[in-house]
């Protein structure tokens, strides 16, 4: 399989992140308008949980025209959606070991940086994944000096979904925007994922379940998976059992120092979105398919 250059339909679904993440892309129109936007900004949630969406649209923002605020429809607004504007590069990991490598560091920002936009307002660089696993210190070290003095017409928007395992010679240089993850939106029925509004809606002991979707995981973390094996059963009453476990996994993912646990848990919550999608499709099981989630989920636990 090739390595990716943008990103996919579901990453980008408005339906479904948009209400988490404008809260945060319109502080980036305010900081813009008033002139005080950051030459680099760290996005911070989840992988496949609206991080990817709100980078593209904060880019459409900066690079656009006719965009004064979130959402805005323009042709431009439209390309780089579809990942077809000259004046936006996606710096995304490549090969097995999911690293954004040094050459194409260099000959896609260090050595292009200064030249002006091709039509837009600015240019934006985005950077998929810069924990240290995945920005390595000589590949950070190739553009800091880029990062720290851009030219003004340059902005970089960095994606993690732990910002202590990024390198503190990036995260310096960048004002951090925190994403809400699932749990954190679960409170409010307009912002949640579906199958947590109609049980938001209805009454229904959310925080009950996801606390014990939170102690599930967090045994099989430590190498005891009973609780776990039961979790698939214990919130099949629940109206999206999937969306639970993606909930509980985010919030746990960002508490976590540990960088490679954090990132398995993100892996987690975006496969338990993905496979509750491919249910609805194909009208499949979800106990059956959920736990086949959480089985692959320990099988990579450290």
């Amino acid at each position: 399989m090739s390595d990716p250059t943008w990103w996919s339909e579901a990453d980008l679904d408005r339906s479904r992140w948009g209400a988490a993440v404008e809260p945060v892309l319109r502080r980036i129109a305010a900081a813009r308008d008033r002139d005080r936007l950051p030459h680099a900004l760290l996005l911070v949630g989840p992988r496949g949980l609206g991080r990817e969406l709100a980078a593209v649209e904060a880019a459409v923002m900066l690079v656009c025209d006719q965009a004064p605020g979130p959402w805005s429809v323009s042709s431009c607004a439209a390309r780089l959606r579809a990942g077809h504007h000259p004046d936006v590069t996606a710096m995304m990991p490549e090969g097995k070991k999911g690293v954004i490598k040094i050459d194409p560091i260099r000959e896609r920002v260090v050595e292009v940086v200064a030249a002006r936009p091709y039509e837009g307002r600015r240019r934006v660089w985005i950077f998929d994944a810069v924990e240290r696993d995945h920005l390595p210190g000589p590949s950070a070290n190739a553009f800091l000096k880029t990062l720290e003095e851009p030219p003004q017409h340059a902005v970089f928007i960095l994606l993690a979904a732990n910002p202590s395992a990024v390198l503190p010679t990036v995260l310096s240089r960048c004002q951090r925007l925190t994403l809400p993850g699932a749990a954190a939106v679960a409170g409010d029925a307009e912002g949640v994922p579906p199958g947590l509004a109609v049980a938001a809606a209805a009454g229904s002991p959310i925080a009950g379940l996801l606390g014990e979707a939170r102690v599930a995981l967090e045994e099989a973390s430590a190498g005891e998976p009973r609780r776990l094996l039961r979790l698939p059963w214990v919130l099949a009453d629940a109206p999206s059992a999937f969306e639970v476990v993606a909930a509980a996994a985010t919030e746990l993912a960002g508490s976590d120092a540990d960088g490679e646990a954090s990132e398995g848990l993100v892996r987690l919550a975006a496969d338990c979105l993905a496979t509750e999608r491919a249910c609805r499709a194909l009208n499949l099981g979800a106990d059956r398919q959920l736990a086949s989630c959480l089985m692959r989920w320990y099988r990579e636990v450290p």
